[in-house]
């Protein structure tokens, strides 16, 4: 899905909003141009809440004092790559157990949308993904998860009555993750997945296989909790 297409399907659902979970690898803090000078000019580390094409907001310490209108910028980090988008507080609400801020991006500044992309892509491609079809295929038990654009996994059961996991098969944004054969030994399986791009490389150069290897790392860590636990705790350890 391209950053076209995505805004054009969020402009008619007024900027959808893409939840990110509370045990997400992406990493988020916030520098606020506060007028309280033990807020100023600090980063603030949070615990990002959603992200979207216009905005995010991000959950922070009550200790930090600020205002509607002030300007700040969100930064983002995950397995060595980083993305700062300047911005303005769209509101700033408090609860008792912390501040949430409400973050209007302003991409004026150049590059901040091109490294904000891969972020929300990957949260895209994970957060999306709902359950459909399911059958039985070559004595496995097949299910299907869809998602926004091309995002779709594919999970394969054996037909034990405990239903273990066997495989998978996960396209994201740019790249698809697949395993085959999964047993017990986590490690092992880790080394055994494979990468190909969603444009129909199935040899990826070593930097594009890199590229897959974060998406998958994000996106394997947010998938939601609709998921079946089993699901959600194989695809994590892998990645």
């Amino acid at each position: 899905m391209s950053s076209a297409d995505a805004k054009g399907q969020e402009s008619k659902r007024k900027h959808t909003r893409y939840a990110v979970s509370d045990d997400c690898r992406l990493k988020g803090a916030i520098l606020l141009r506060s007028s309280d000078e033990a807020t100023a000019n600090k980063d603030w580390p949070g615990t990002l809440v959603d992200l979207s094409t216009t905005g995010a907001h991000i959950q922070i310490s009550l200790a930090a004092v600020a205002y509607k209108g002030d300007s700040c910028v969100l930064k983002l980090s995950h397995a060595g790559r980083k993305a700062e988008i300047r911005g303005l507080l769209a509101h700033y609400v408090c609860s008792a157990r912390y501040s949430v801020c409400g973050v209007q991006f302003d991409f004026s500044f150049g590059g901040a949308e091109k490294a904000y992309e891969p972020f929300l892509k990957a949260i895209v491609a994970s957060s999306t993904l709902k359950a459909g079809e399911t059958g039985s295929e070559a004595g496995r038990y097949r299910e299907e998860y869809d998602g926004a654009g091309q995002a779709k996994l594919v999970v394969w059961r054996d037909n034990k009555p405990e239903r273990n996991l066997v495989g998978f098969d996960f396209k994201m944004a740019r790249f698809a993750a697949a395993l085959s054969g999964a047993g017990a030994d986590m490690l092992e399986n880790k080394g055994r997945v494979g990468f190909r791009s969603l444009d129909g490389t199935s040899v990826l150069p070593r930097d594009q296989e890199a590229e897959a290897r974060w998406e998958f790392s994000l996106a394997a860590s947010n998938l939601p909790k609709t998921l079946a636990p089993d699901i959600r705790r194989l695809l994590r350890l892998v990645s």
